[in-house]
């Protein structure tokens, strides 16, 4: 039992160490640290005075409870309820009280001290039945429910059922001390195995998300955007019928005036009001990820092309219309857009590309304006956008898939 307790609160501890934002783990760590400490009075309580013993064992039994119950909710990220658990203990410091110097008696306090435990425990149960997710999830709310379970099963099954008596010189001894050390052993075993594969997939998880979001505007990056398109969209490069998507790609406008004129905190500002205002509009649409600098690339699920035109004025509308305090009240943040429907038969890449050389054509204009990408004809890729109704249907051509999906500019 020593072994396994500290091995799991070093193992906890280590984790936490090694990612300090993973607080589910420290509190592990301190939930079976609690549990060696209660183990270790628990079974060196004819060394002290025995009621006194009992109280500090009984502490730390439940402070073993308290932070798992703690590490459950900051896994899940919701706020532990701190009053909640503070009048379960009250009330059970309030039992251990008087059936330890009131009225002594070595059973009920074990009663009381294990139905406190129990009911702190259960207080995180709902929040894991609503986070099953998988199999792993669902193992560890069976886990964990068994784990309650012990707690008011425990004095049940030695003082109902089989009517053990003890005294606080034969608990040592006794089968409840027995059947206590033994399921302790057991349900800490499985518990802390199970959480320990959490804690890596947790981290695992993590170092998956940091290298598809950009750090800076928390949204999607170029390798976020690709995973994404392999996964949801395109399959191949030469294979897609989706007639549904489109694809806005947008350049802010003379970006490297802002960074060299007024700092680049001032530019990164700038980069995270622009992701925030593209992704509040677009966010029951489709996606959006930063694919450069100052680039972003947005895929859309629209009806057609007309739907994909509104939304990309509207954008353009709406960045030419933040004001910046930290570039003056006279200077705008602009953006041009080029915008393509990915055709039956075309590769995500092929529209990408189609959807960029409209924005080229955005920028040669005059930049702040809207392109869309046109099929191939003999008058040229790309033609400008005045109204809505000017559209014109057409046969999409699909183009080599030499191009790269996000060519990189140097144009402001």
């Amino acid at each position: 039992m020593i072994l396994i307790l500290g091995l799991f609160s070093s193992v906890f501890a280590a984790i936490y160490h090694y990612d300090r934002k993973q607080r589910f783990s420290g509190w592990l760590a301190i939930a079976y640290a609690s549990g060696l400490a209660a183990f270790l009075v628990d079974v060196n309580r004819s060394l002290f005075d025995t009621a006194l013993v009992d109280m500090i064992a009984k502490a730390f039994f439940w402070g073993f409870s308290i932070a798992l119950v703690a590490g459950v909710f900051s896994r899940h990220e919701a706020k532990v309820p701190s009053a909640l658990i503070w009048v379960v203990v009250g009330l059970g410091s309030i039992a251990l009280f008087w059936f330890g110097w009131i009225e002594p008696n070595i059973v009920w306090r074990s009663i009381s001290s294990s139905i406190t435990a129990g009911v702190i425990l259960t207080i995180a149960l709902p929040l894991l039945w609503q986070k099953r997710k998988g199999v792993l999830h669902h193992t560890f709310f069976v886990l964990f429910a068994l784990l309650c379970a012990t707690y008011f099963l425990r004095p049940l099954i030695v003082y109902g059922l089989l009517g053990a008596i003890h005294t606080p010189e034969s608990y040592g001894s006794s089968i409840y001390a027995a059947l206590l050390y033994g399921s302790s052993v057991l349900c800490g075993l499985t518990c802390g195995v199970t959480m320990i594969i959490m804690a890596g997939s947790d981290i695992i998880r993590k170092h998956q998300l940091a290298s598809t979001i950009d750090p800076l505007t928390g949204i999607m990056n170029r390798r976020g955007l690709e995973k994404f398109v392999s996964t949801k969209i395109d399959t191949s490069d030469t294979t897609n019928n989706t007639t549904n998507t489109s694809i806005i790609m947008v350049d802010l406008d003379r970006f490297k005036g802002i960074n060299d004129d007024f700092g680049h905190d001032v530019g990164d500002q700038v980069l995270k009001r622009t992701a925030s205002i593209i992704s509040t509009i677009t966010s029951q649409l489709g996606i959006v990820a930063r694919i450069g600098g100052e680039e972003f690339a947005i895929v859309l699920n629209v009806s057609d092309e007309a739907d994909s035109i509104v939304v990309a004025q509207h954008l353009r509308l709406s960045l030419a219309a933040i004001e910046y305090a930290e570039i003056g009240c006279n200077r705008k943040v602009t953006g041009s857009f080029g915008v393509a429907m990915i055709g039956n038969g075309e590769s995500f890449r092929a529209a990408t590309h189609r959807a960029d050389l409209a924005l080229y054509q955005a920028k040669a204009a005059g930049r702040n304006c809207v392109r869309e990408a046109q099929p191939s004809t003999a008058n040229g890729l790309i033609k400008p956008i005045t109204h809505a109704a000017d559209l014109t249907a057409g046969n999409v051509r699909e183009l080599s898939d030499n191009c790269i999906p996000f060519p990189k500019r140097n144009a402001g």
